[in-house]
């Protein structure tokens, strides 16, 4: 079902892509240039899971698939590529499905410096054009309001979760904290994009909650999923070389446990693998069986399931219809069985 809205958005990104380049180069040529750049990044094949969350929540209320709804679906898409802009920037990677991230399609005819400036600007500037098409979209005007309030709060909540990651690059975090930080990250994305087609198909304020707390759950369990696959998934499944969270020093949910977990001799052998400059694949194997030996792995997995479990029993309560509970329900079960792919 992922694939079939997916498909039903892209003409609708793409048609807005194309009116926003060409205003762009009515201002200046190099600017029009950044912009096709940036349409390019945007049309990149994906699984298109924000939208088709607001698109499946709002139809879930009732609400019926018109120009209105895909102009919001538009503005999300805009929302996510503008995170992901950012966060290929501060994580330093180098490809983004399948192409270049944004800040290196400069290579070669500028020094880094500009490509990651221009990241920047460029995902300021994909924000602030997803407000606007949000803005503009007609709906109700206190329906749209709250789904503006949605969509500013939980791009400052994913912003200060980044902030955190990017703290515990540096730091040994708790579990604890590394739910403080998940709380805001995968899950104020979800939280977005659920609320926000909720809100606008009429959706009571009961289930409003209800949905709230089962995208938070989802978010966990996605993340957690997201952060076992870049350790255990190999470069054929990936589409690009694991381990790239070791390379960075992040800390997933994982490689918390696994500092609870192992003896002191492995342990100070994994700190100094953390955050390594050189990850070969003997010292990456080296890092998934202790993780894996010391039941890291199964405790994390399980974390996910647990949250995942949670969702379903949350999206049951509330008074969406059948097709989008069984939409939710999919993707999340897709979640939870993925995890078991990686051993």
């Amino acid at each position: 079902m992922v694939e079939e809205y997916g498909r039903i958005i892209e003409p609708k990104l793409d048609a807005f892509s194309s009116r926003l380049c060409k205003e762009a180069k009515k201002y200046h040529p190099f600017i029009g240039a950044a912009y096709d750049l940036a349409a390019e990044f945007l049309s990149r094949k994906g699984k298109r899971i924000a939208s088709c969350s607001t698109m499946l929540a709002y139809e879930g209320y009732g609400g019926k698939r018109d120009e209105n709804i895909l102009d919001v679906c538009v503005a999300i898409e805009l929302y996510r590529h503008s995170i992901l802009l950012h966060d290929d920037l501060i994580d330093r990677d180098e490809e983004r499905r399948g192409g270049k991230a944004f800040h290196k399609l400069f290579t070669g005819k500028f020094e880094d410096r500009f490509g990651e400036g221009l990241a920047v600007f460029y995902g300021n500037i994909l924000f602030s054009q997803a407000l606007t098409t949000l803005l503009n979209a007609k709906f109700n005007k206190s329906r749209l309001e709250q789904a503006v309030r949605s969509l500013v709060e939980n791009y400052c909540a994913v912003n200060e979760s980044q902030a955190l990651d990017l703290l515990f690059e540096y730091k040994e975090p708790s579990v604890d904290e590394w739910k403080t930080m998940a709380s805001k990250r995968a899950a104020s994305l979800f939280r977005a994009t659920m609320t926000i087609g909720a809100v606008l198909g009429g959706a009571p304020n009961k289930d409003l909650q209800i949905i709230k707390e089962a995208a938070a759950c989802i978010g966990y369990s996605f993340d957690i999923q997201d952060d076992i696959i870049d350790m255990f998934a190999s470069e054929e499944q990936y589409g690009r070389p694991p381990g790239r969270d070791i390379l960075l020093g992040k800390k997933p949910l994982h490689i918390v446990y696994a500092y609870q977990l192992l003896e002191k001799d492995e342990l100070k052998k994994l700190r100094q693998l953390i955050g390594t400059k050189k990850l070969d694949k003997e010292r990456l194997e080296y890092v998934r069986e202790s993780i894996r030996k010391c039941g890291a792995l199964d405790k994390a997995k399980q974390v996910s399931k647990e949250y995942a479990g949670r969702a379903v029993e949350l999206i049951e309560k509330t008074s969406m219809n059948l097709k989008a509970k069984n939409f939710f329900k999919d993707l999340i079960q897709f979640v939870s069985e993925s995890l078991d792919w990686y051993k």
